[in-house]
């Protein structure tokens, strides 16, 4: 028995929940990057598919003529956006991880297969029943087959999640997804509308996990840099914040700063967009030495900073050290028509003995020590000569 104002009430606050979304996006879908698009993609399914149901279970039942037709048409639609949203999902956590367009055009046409067999099933719908049939009092029921969309939607979700938790480690990259949480109120809702035909829960589960998505976005806008996937200077001046008020109960903090030297040149040579390049490749260096270690930011410009708890000097030595491996190794690989080279410097903060800004202080001061010995060593070409 269908409970139209249970309907009513979820898909509309599901509704409204995104509407709420849309409202708070800063920029237009057509100016954004691919995972926004595919995000705000998701959002429009979403309401689609509530409107969607909430006819098809208004119209469910009724005799008048054409209604029986629509709902064939509305049912096939649900289908066929349910599993367009499952497959978007997939494709939006794959760039959100990788970042790589060449890498879902060569992945994903293949991913598609199964959705395009399960749309081709709902377009069979139309004419003999596949996955449901609407009878000749205009009422819904679901055939044998009707296992295999929702198989292959929850293939997709499921895929989406062990992806995330695969890789995000490999590709070092700082992300918020909470793929968990994204789905948690997706199988609830799916399930118990799976069990209880009638009710409509799914959409609302959908629209909460986009909301929660949509809030980890924001905070990984907030702080993370999106040119080198390192944490900014937000984030850096806010585990200050919390070490000054909370002390060094993990051990002392140090901090360890770093320049890209010669990117000036970089970009003069080979233009801007390859500079951008070079402050990329720099945040994956870095992140493959440091690991979890510490915490990386970006500060802005080339200039990136290690914090991190130590229990003597030696481990930021030993740090160092990795760090002009994964240098070294990056530059013998002869990727790119340039070498990448950091000037560093360090300093170990104590609340006793100064200030967060002399902390930052005594760093920079140390980095550009080592910018002027490189110098006067020959090793770096010095600027003043270059106005």
């Amino acid at each position: 028995m269908i409970n139209l104002p249970s309907i009513y009430i979820a898909n509309g606050t599901a509704v409204l929940l995104l509407f709420i979304i849309l409202l708070s996006s800063k920029r237009p879908t057509h100016h954004g990057l691919l995972d926004e698009k595919i995000y705000y993609t998701m959002i429009i399914l979403n309401i689609l598919q509530c409107l969607t149901e909430t006819a098809v279970m208004c119209i469910d039942g009724k005799t008048a003529y054409g209604y029986r037709a629509l709902s064939l048409v509305l049912n096939d639609i649900l289908f066929i956006f349910t599993i367009v949203f499952a497959y978007s999902w997939v494709v939006y956590a794959d760039y959100k991880l990788f970042t790589d367009i060449k890498r879902i055009r060569r992945i994903y046409p293949v991913v598609a297969i199964p959705a395009a067999l399960v749309i081709t099933g709902c377009l069979i719908n139309l004419a003999t029943p596949v996955f449901f049939t609407v009878n000749q009092y205009n009422i819904y029921q679901r055939t044998d087959l009707y296992i295999i969309p929702y198989a292959v939607t929850y293939s997709y979700m499921a895929y989406g999640v062990i992806l995330i938790y695969r890789y995000r480690k490999k590709v070092h990259k700082y992300l918020f997804l909470p793929a968990v949480l994204f789905m948690i109120p997706i199988i609830i809702g799916s399930l118990l509308q799976f069990f209880f035909y009638g009710y409509s829960l799914i959409w609302l589960g959908v629209s909460i996990g986009m909301v929660s998505l949509f809030i980890n976005v924001q905070k990984e806008a907030a702080y993370v840099d999106i040119l080198s996937g390192l944490y900014n200077r937000q984030y850096f001046n806010n585990i200050l914040l919390m070490h000054s008020k909370n002390g060094g109960a993990a051990g002392a903090l140090a901090g360890i700063m770093l320049d890209i030297d010669s990117l000036k040149s970089i970009n003069d040579r080979f233009g801007h967009a390859e500079g951008d390049e070079a402050i990329s490749i720099a945040g994956r260096i870095l992140r493959a030495a440091v690991g979890h270690q510490g915490v990386l930011c970006r500060l802005g410009g080339d200039e990136f900073i290690i914090l991190m708890h130590i229990n003597s000097r030696k481990e930021i030595g030993e740090l160092v050290d990795i760090i002009k491996a994964q240098v070294t190794q990056f530059n013998e690989s002869g990727k790119k028509p340039y070498e990448i080279h950091f000037s560093m410097g360090y300093s170990i903060y104590q609340n006793e003995h100064g200030s967060i800004d002399d902390f930052i202080k005594k760093i920079d001061a140390s980095m550009y020590e080592d910018k002027r010995r490189r110098i006067g060593a020959g090793i770096l070409p010095d600027r003043r000569h270059h106005c």
